[in-house]
Formats: C-alpha cells, sequence, structure tokens
C-alpha cells in the first residue's frame, strides 16, 4: 500500500485556510461594492467644503471702541459682510464694560476698564445683531452689527498648466477596476495552488532546501579557540551582524524616514519613486563587484575586509559631504544622486560580507547565521526608519544624516580590529607577518574563468528560472512610494506616527517573519512554504484593497499591514534558499549576487511603475494590480528543480570543485 508523504497529511489545515481567505475576499467585494457614497453626500461634502473654504478666506477688521463720556459705543453701527472680524477695543476706561450680543452669539466676559475681544462672522451667519454693555444698557449704550451675505465667487477656467500642477500633488487618480474583474484570477490561482498541492512530490514542495547547501571554507583546523574569524563563532555572528546593522540603517532612512519627510513636504508619488529608484540602482548592478572582489585582494589584511573597510569608508566620507558641504533641506535632487553614490559603497559592502560569510562560516551554521544577520539588517532599518524617523521631525534632514555618522563609525571598528585569519596584520602599515600565505586558487583565477563558469552555470533551465523569479518578486513594491501618500495625505497620519509604525512595529514583524519562513522550510520544504505563503500574501494585499470602508480604523490598517509584510518576508527567506540551492558553488559569490541584484532590480521596475499606475487608479485596485504581481511567484518557482545545479553539474571536471584550501607556511 502506497505510504501518503507527510507533507499530503499536513495540506488540509492549509487548503482550510486558503478556502476561507477566498470566502473572505469574496465577501470584502460586496462590501466594496456597496460602500460608495450617494450622490446627496457628495453634494452636502461639496457645498460644506465651499463653506469651509470661504470661511478660511481673509475678511477685513473693524474696531469698536468706547466713548467713556457719553457712555456710547464707537461707532455704535456697523455693516460688515460675512467672514469679517469686529474687534472691541479699550484701554484705561473710567468705568468698566463688556460687549454682550442679546442672544448669546458672542459676549467678552465681564465687565472690564480694558478689553481686546474680537468675533468672526461666519459663512452663513449673516443679519443684524446688537448687542448691549450690560452695567450700563439703561444708558443707552447699545450698539448694531449688520452682516451682508459674502457673494459666492464663480470659479475661473482653470489654466491647463494649473490643471497639470494639481495632478501631480494628487495622490494618486480616480480610476477604478471592479474586484469582480480580479475575482477569477484568484480563484486560477487558488485552483492551481490545490492541484499542485495533491502532487507534492511531482513539484518537489517538500524538499528541504537547506540541509545540503554547501559552503567553501578557508580554514582547516575548525578550532574555536582562537579569537579571528575563522577561529571564533562568536566572533563571526558578531562580526556579520554589526555589518548587516550597517547596511539596514541605509535602506531604513531612504524607504521610511526620507521618503516619508518628502511625502509630508508635499512630493509627488513620481518623485518619492524616483528617489527610491536612484537608492536601489547601485543594488541591481552589485553582481559586477563578484567577480572585482574574487580577482583582486590584498591577502595580507585578509580576502574580504579591505574591500568591506574601503567600502564603509565611503559611507562615512559620503554622508559628511551631504551633511556640510550640501543645503539637504533644499536641495533634495542633489541628495538623490548622492544617496546613488553613497549605496554603491553600500552595495559593495553588502557583496563583500555575503563574501566573507561564504568564506567563514562553515555548512552547519549557514541557516542559523543567515537568519541572525537578516535580523540585524533589520535591526538597521528600524534605526534608519523608526529612529531617525523620530529626529527628522525635530532636527531636520541635516540632523538625521549626522546622526548615523558616529553609528558608522562604531561599526567601522568592529572589522577595523578582526583578523579573518592568524597571521593577518590590521593595517597596511603594521608590521608584516612572519608567515607567508599561498593562495593557488585565487592566484590563478581571471575574469574569463569566472565569467565561462558562470555561463556554465546559467546554462540550466531551473537556474534561468531563478533569474525570472527574481525579477518578478519584488514589482509589488511599487506600493512603496505610495503608501506613504495613502497615509498621510488620505488617511492624515502625522510623519512621526508612520515612521513609528513603518520604522518599528512592521519591522518587528518582518524580522518575526524571516525567523518562521526558515523554521516552515525545514518543516515543510522551501518550495511549498514559497507558494503557499505567496497565496495567502496576496490575498491579504487583495484583501487591503477590497476593504477601503474599513480603512479609518487604525487596528485594522497596522493589523492587515503587518499581516501582508510577514507573508512577503516568509517568502522572501525561502526565496534566498532556493537560490542558494540552485547556485553552483564554482562561482557561488557571483551567481547568488547575480540573484541578488535581480531582485533589487525588480524593485526598480516596481518604483518606476508606481507613478503611472498611481495616476490611473485609485488605491484599492492598486492594491489588487499589487496582489496579481504576487502571484507571479508561483508560477515561476513551481517549475524550479532545486536540485537540478547538483545533478547537472556534480560531474563537471573543475579542480576549484575540491575546497579551496590556503596553506600557512614560514616566510622566508
Amino acid at each position: 500500500m502506497r505510504v501518503q508523504p507527510t507533507f499530503m497529511r499536513r495540506r488540509s489545515p492549509l487548503a482550510i485556510m486558503l478556502v476561507s481567505l477566498a470566502l473572505l475576499m469574496s465577501f470584502s467585494v460586496v462590501v466594496a461594492s456597496n460602500t460608495n457614497e450617494t450622490p446627496s453626500n457628495s453634494i452636502t461634502e461639496s457645498v460644506d467644503s465651499q463653506i469651509r473654504n470661504l470661511n478660511e478666506s481673509d475678511g477685513e477688521t473693524f474696531t469698536v471702541t468706547v466713548d467713556g463720556t457719553n457712555l456710547r459705543f464707537s461707532p455704535d453701527t456697523i455693516i460688515i459682510k460675512e467672514g469679517d472680524t469686529v474687534r472691541f477695543l479699550w484701554e484705561n476706561q473710567l468705568l468698566p464694560h463688556n460687549a454682550v450680543e442679546r442672544n448669546g452669539v458672542f459676549d467678552s466676559g465681564d465687565p472690564e476698564r480694558n478689553v481686546d475681544y474680537t468675533y468672526t462672522f461666519n459663512v452663513t451667519e449673516n443679519g443684524t445683531y446688537e448687542y448691549v454693555c450690560e452695567p450700563h444698557e439703561d444708558l443707552g449704550m447699545i450698539g448694531t452689527i449688520i452682516v451682508e451675505p459674502k457673494p459666492i465667487p464663480e470659479p475661473e477656467p482653470e489654466d491647463p498648466a494649473d490643471e497639470d500642477d494639481n495632478t501631480t500633488a494628487m495622490s494618486v487618480g480616480s480610476g477604478e477596476i471592479s474586484g469582480f474583474l480580479f475575482a477569477p484570477w484568484f480563484i486560477g490561482v487558488i485552483v492551481l495552488v490545490g492541484f499542485i498541492s495533491t502532487r507534492s512530490d511531482q513539484f518537489q514542495l517538500g524538499l528541504i532546501l537547506e540541509e545540503e547547501i554547501d559552503a567553501v571554507l578557508i580554514d582547516d583546523d575548525g578550532g574555536e579557540e582562537g579569537k579571528t574569524l575563522v577561529e571564533s563563532y562568536s566572533a563571526r555572528v558578531f562580526t556579520l551582524c554589526a555589518l548587516y546593522v550597517a547596511q539596514g540603517i541605509p535602506w531604513g532612512f531612504i524607504t521610511v524616514t526620507f521618503v516619508t519627510y518628502l511625502a509630508a513636504e508635499g512630493f509627488a508619488a513620481k518623485d518619492l519613486a524616483m528617489l527610491l529608484t536612484l537608492g536601489t540602482l547601485p543594488w541591481s548592478v552589485k553582481f559586477f563587484w563578484g567577480p572585482i572582489i574574487d580577482r583582486y585582494q590584498y591577502r595580507p589584511m585578509g580576502r574580504r575586509r579591505p574591500w568591506i573597510l574601503i567600502a564603509q569608508t565611503g559611507m562615512i566620507l559620503l554622508l559628511t559631504l551631504m551633511v556640510f558641504f550640501i543645503d539637504v533641506e533644499k536641495d533634495v535632487t542633489t541628495i538623490a544622486y548622492m544617496f546613488l553614490v553613497y549605496n554603491i559603497f553600500t552595495s559593495l559592502q553588502d557583496v563583500s560580507t555575503d563574501a566573507l560569510a561564504v568564506d567563514i562560516l562553515k555548512p552547519q551554521e549557514l541557516e542559523k547565521v543567515n537568519g541572525y544577520m537578516f535580523t540585524a539588517k533589520t535591526l538597521g532599518g528600524m534605526i534608519g526608519g523608526a529612529g531617525l524617523g523620530t529626529i527628522i521631525s525635530y532636527t531636520g534632514i541635516r540632523g538625521a544624516l549626522i546622526v548615523q555618522i558616529p553609528i558608522l563609525l562604531a561599526i567601522m571598528m568592529v572589522p577595523l580590529y578582526m583578523r579573518e585569519r592568524p597571521g593577518e596584520k590590521l593595517f597596511p602599515w603594521s608590521e608584516d607577518s612572519h608567515l607567508a600565505f599561498e593562495d593557488a586558487v585565487s592566484s590563478n583565477q581571471n575574469f574569463r574563468e569566472i565569467i565561462g563558469k558562470v555561463k556554465t552555470a546559467f546554462s540550466l533551465k531551473s537556474t534561468q528560472l531563478g533569474i525570472l523569479l527574481s525579477l518578478f518578486v519584488s514589482l509589488s513594491h511599487f506600493l512603496i512610494p505610495l503608501l506613504p501618500l495613502l497615509f498621510l495625505r488620505e488617511l492624515d497620519w502625522s510623519q512621526e506616527r508612520f515612521n513609528a509604525t513603518k520604522g518599528g512595529l512592521v519591522l518587528i514583524i518582518t524580522m518575526f517573519g524571516y525567523l518562521a519562513g526558515g523554521y516552515l522550510g525545514k518543516k515543510f520544504g522551501g518550495k511549498s512554504v514559497i507558494i503557499y505563503s505567496t497565496t495567502i500574501g496576496a490575498l491579504v494585499t487583495a484583501f487591503w484593497g477590497l476593504t477601503e470602508s474599513w480603512w479609518g480604523s487604525e487596528f485594522y490598517l497596522v493589523f492587515i499591514w503587518s499581516l501582508a509584510e510577514f507573508m512577503m518576508a516568509i517568502v522572501s527567506i525561502s526565496i534566498y534558499s532556493l537560490m542558494m540551492r540552485i547556485t553552483w558553488s564554482e562561482v557561488g559569490g557571483t551567481q547568488f549576487t547575480g540573484y541578488m541584484a535581480m531582485m533589487n532590480l525588480s524593485a526598480i521596475i516596481g518604483y518606476q511603475i508606481a507613478a503611472p499606475l498611481s495616476e490611473r487608479f485609485d488605491y484599492p485596485t492598486l492594491f489588487l494590480i499589487a496582489a496579481v504581481f504576487e502571484t507571479l511567484i508561483i508560477a515561476t518557482a513551481l517549475f524550479i528543480d532545486p536540485d537540478e545545479t547538483r545533478r547537472e553539474l556534480e560531474d563537471v571536471t573543475i579542480e576549484q570543485q575540491a575546497p579551496e584550501s590556503i596553506t600557512i607556511t614560514p616566510a622566508a
């Protein structure tokens, strides 16, 4: 009798969850279709808006004083218009006076010898008002105010140029696509996922991706008693996590703090998208760094450490330049391009740090330390998001940039005073070690060999699909520059409140998503986690868009936002593991960096389509489109064979398949 696979026996709860979400979506479609405002409400709101505009317009001020000799108001009768203000003003009078309207419309208070009191007659308050001085009313101290209606000006024909300006200032467009039109797509996705659930073995859903991931290790002894990175596990974890915190800070600052600041200052979606594009662009081409850092090394200080120090020095110098030589409060365009250069150094540090991790981590440490590193990056994102988001409200952009300099200097101390291997020197001017390094493999490497191996690695179907998957994974990021506009302009959130939520709570939820993704991948299989989590995440995004009438609830918004980020964090960490699985160890650094670069290119594509989509569609439709983009991950990941690289390339006779060895011999 055929034994049912373990994962097959567990699919019922997942199926029930998917069906429940589908029913919730159907319900929300009905809710969304019944929450349209009636014409009478629209007319009422239009009239109220017009009245508010008239009230806010500047009116004239008329001053009424006191004739203390004759006990009369001066003048005792005035004619004004709606929107004008009457000021009752007198000083050092012999007797106390006040001004009280007979029906209680205004009242200057108790009779005083010195009074300065104003009252503005708003629109709809036209008419004749009689007021008195209470102590001297019987003596004829009575005044009259005649308020005439204020004419409502007819709107002037709009200049086409003004219309363009208004369009730029608007958050999003007004185009709408009914949720019913999206329903067949999501139903089809659910049916597809249900179909492949019945064929989990065929699609390798239960395969544990990370159980056999190999690393090219440099150290031979595996000892844990020394202080260098290859000798000490704690030193490895501390150093790698510190470097990932350094990468997370600018990411959090740009994607949360700076974008939110510009949204609050009135910048349009296309401006925010351009900033995010410039900030992400260096990450999309960072695969060029891989061959360079593999080819050129200063071995007396370590294989990767010199590149890390160069990158961090560049980051600190760029921040210093922005703070002291550029008007950061006004020249936002220049700042955006400076961040482009800044992130070139950040991407160099990222590639060097990943290469360092591949060099020094042992196979059994990869999964655990990878989780620590992404958690550290999330912590850096919280510092750059919630932390600097709070600071920027008090100090402006300049203050937020200044704070980053000492933080990066402190982090730079970690690699500055940490050696990769025994015998390496800390600084170029330090005394040479009595040990000489012989790295036969690296000395024979050249760009032609590296490129040839990369072409071999990407000749397989699964590695090519990995590129396509990487290009799909971040298309829904077009929502990132739109969320500040939604929360600040449409939902009236403050800048500080949005920064604290996105850069704090949401990032914490994302961090737990990374941890949960690693756990679920080991329990159920990486591909199954990708497919099921993507399905649930896409349905959550769609549900968010279909429940616009609930957006007034802060609890609901934070919950649905956090849930969407949690699910996509699970997807992301599982995709990283899948990319590692299909990466050939011969060109591991370059190939894996290529996948990461494609993911960043995917984000850039998402940022670039943000402006045209937001100019055309309303927020609910934009969320539905984002959900469709997310489901594209399923169709690509489904056909990736995680074992193809090992199966097809394990017999390739390349000498470098053996672990790279470095021998240390006494110098002559």
